[in-house]
């Protein structure tokens, strides 16, 4: 592997590392402050959107934050030797400590729900991507 390519997967793997802290310092607002965030959001986005709501915003910010994780660890791990079982597993291992997160998070609850979506986020873009980059090589 290239020097350029032991770079990038070193800065693909360093932002994966700090957008997971990003994702789990969200599961670690108190409820009150979480659904002002998403209501904020709401009031920017209404006007352009009037069929969101609060849940869908909620649900689409898992969703989204997810898919930015599965497009870094992407990267992370491109030009290496590890399987793809590598990234899919820590998809899934940090939705699912991330719902654990919030069972102790004031007025928060874990739902396995959640879990399904964080990782329909992950897998979308890293799933884009993997297929891409198949495509690209043959």
């Amino acid at each position: 592997m290239s020097e350029r390519g032991k770079t990038r997967r070193i800065l693909f793997t360093v932002l994966a590392a700090l957008w997971i802290l990003v994702i789990w310092g969200h599961s670690l607002m108190p409820a009150d402050l979480s659904k002002q965030e998403s209501r904020g959001l709401l009031s920017l986005l209404i006007g352009y959107f009037p069929w969101l709501t609060d849940h869908l915003i909620r649900k689409a910010a898992h969703f989204t934050e997810y898919a930015i994780l599965g497009a870094l660890l992407f990267g992370a791990t491109q030009g290496g030797r590890r399987s793809t079982s590598f990234p899919l597993l820590a998809g899934i291992l940090t939705a699912m400590a991330d719902e654990s997160i919030q069972i102790f998070s004031e007025g928060r609850s874990g739902q396995v729900s959640d879990v399904w979506l964080d990782f329909a986020g992950f897998l979308l873009l890293w799933g884009i991507l993997y297929l891409l980059s198949k495509r690209k090589r043959s």
